[in-house]
């Protein structure tokens, strides 16, 4: 069982990779833990970490943009709007909590999924099921509940970001930011 979950798990992220013209299957970390997971609703590529004003701590933004913005000369590239840094955080925070407020209708379908033949299904049912019954509403960023969650999170139009979790469910968050 842990090998048919090991190898489903390895052909999903590589074929996540393939699909967002990823180069590198994991390379989050603690200081930039949204690394390509944040995928352009219009391009279909990585969003990529830019920084703003990198010389003046007073105007220093950090900022997620569409890495096929800027292509090679002559081709049109992504038109979708940047997205702040604290949006993504926030966005995690409400999901998740999201998911505690819910957590019957969840867990219901995810019980449902415990049925399945696919070992890896039923191992992320099982996990989710402990991480909902497990915690408290967030009021702050969690990066190993973030990992342990979240696949990837997709921004649509500059103001809606669609999560989609492990296990393939979609959740939607409509925000505002000033630009």
């Amino acid at each position: 069982m842990i090998g048919d979950c090991l190898l489903a798990k390895m052909e999903r992220r590589r074929n996540f990779a393939v699909e967002h013209s990823i180069q590198k299957l994991e390379y989050a970390t603690t200081t930039n833990p949204f690394a390509g997971r944040v995928i352009c609703g219009s391009y279909g590529k990585a969003f990529g970490r830019k920084v703003w004003n990198s010389t003046d701590e007073r105007f220093r933004r950090v900022i997620w943009r569409c890495n096929g913005k800027y292509p090679a000369k002559g081709e049109k590239g992504c038109n979708s709007k940047h997205i702040y840094n604290e949006v993504l955080y926030q966005v995690v925070i409400n999901i998740f909590n999201t998911l505690i407020e819910n957590r019957d209708y969840f867990i219901a379908k995810w019980n449902e999924r415990l049925k399945s033949d696919n070992a890896l299904y039923r191992y992320k049912a099982r996990q989710f099921m402990k991480i909902i019954l497990e915690t408290a509403p967030l009021t702050e960023f969690k990066i190993d509940l973030y990992k342990a969650l979240a696949e990837k999170m997709t921004v649509v139009d500059g103001k809606q970001i669609i999560v989609t979790l492990l296990d393939g469910t979609e959740l939607e968050c409509v925000f505002e930011q000033e630009n």
